[in-house]
């Protein structure tokens, strides 16, 4: 929200900004911070004893560096406990399905599958309904394309090998053409599958961050494959990736950089009838 300047309150604007600069690193010395921070120095001092008095600033002795202590991690961890993610994707998923009228599936990592915590289903007559709550396998789901494509190389490698503990008969180039898969997924920011989770039905999924830059869900869209076209493909690939960061700046996470897919939601009907 954009607020009139005369509302704005400068020193307010400059204590936050002093806050956020030395949120980089763990002790600031006052000349180093005046420095960096272009104030001058008797203002910086007089914002960084009023911070002190309130706790949030910590001084080492007379002279001594600066640093923020705990009370904002505090602050932080009660803002995060009040967040309530479908609450908060809940109005923005469903301008998505309004806008592409189909539906919107918000979904969590539980285990082996993804968890359906909110969805919006769209007013088509043809289309693939779940139950909120209602699971589908990560392997090789579109939204867990998204998931495993975020993990560390740690936390993939041990989903792996618990997939192939569950499903034994796996075959290994399966699994390798899967993390193939997952790096494209990292450049991009988005992921699909064409009806390997449901026959006659593809989606497409894309990321969303919270304020530690950490995937904390997915978000989807189902369609019925009869449904795609170039146009309606294009559509739902661009409202879906903006939708994601849209939910993640909400969430205070910060701009992530994908490169424009050049994928279709169609190219699989293509390489299925070469």
């Amino acid at each position: 929200m954009e607020i009139p300047q005369a509302y704005n309150i400068g020193v307010l604007g400059k204590a936050f900004r002093i806050v956020e600069l030395m949120s980089h690193q763990a002790k600031w010395e006052l000349q180093e911070l005046t420095k960096a921070s272009g104030l001058p120095k008797g203002t910086l001092q007089r914002i960084l004893l009023t911070l002190c008095s309130l706790g949030y600033v910590s001084h080492e002795n007379r002279g001594g560096a600066y640093s923020l202590t705990l009370k904002f991690y505090k602050i932080g961890q009660r803002i995060a406990s009040n967040n309530n993610l479908a609450d908060k994707a809940r109005p923005i998923c469903r301008k998505l399905m309004e806008k592409v009228n189909e539906t919107v599936n918000l979904c969590v990592a539980q285990n082996l599958d993804m968890v359906v915590i909110d969805q919006q289903v769209s007013w088509q007559s043809l289309r693939l309904d779940s139950i909120i709550g209602s699971s589908f396998p990560i392997f090789p789901s579109a939204s867990g394309k998204i998931y495993c494509a975020f993990l560390s190389e740690r936390e993939l490698l041990n989903y792996l090998n618990e997939l192939r503990t569950v499903n034994p008969q796996l075959p290994v180039a399966t699994v390798n053409r899967f993390c193939d898969e997952l790096a494209q997924v990292r450049r991009e920011g988005i992921a699909f599958d064409c009806e390997e989770i449901f026959h006659g039905v593809r989606c497409v999924a894309a990321p969303i961050f919270n304020y530690t830059n950490s995937l904390v869900a997915t978000i989807g869209c189902s369609v019925p494959t009869v449904r795609i076209n170039e146009q309606s493909s294009a559509q739902l690939i661009q409202e879906v990736t903006r939708t994601a960061a849209e939910l993640s700046s909400v969430l205070g996470s910060s701009v992530h950089q994908f490169v424009p897919t050049t994928r279709s939601m169609l190219d699989n009907i293509r390489i299925m009838e070469a």
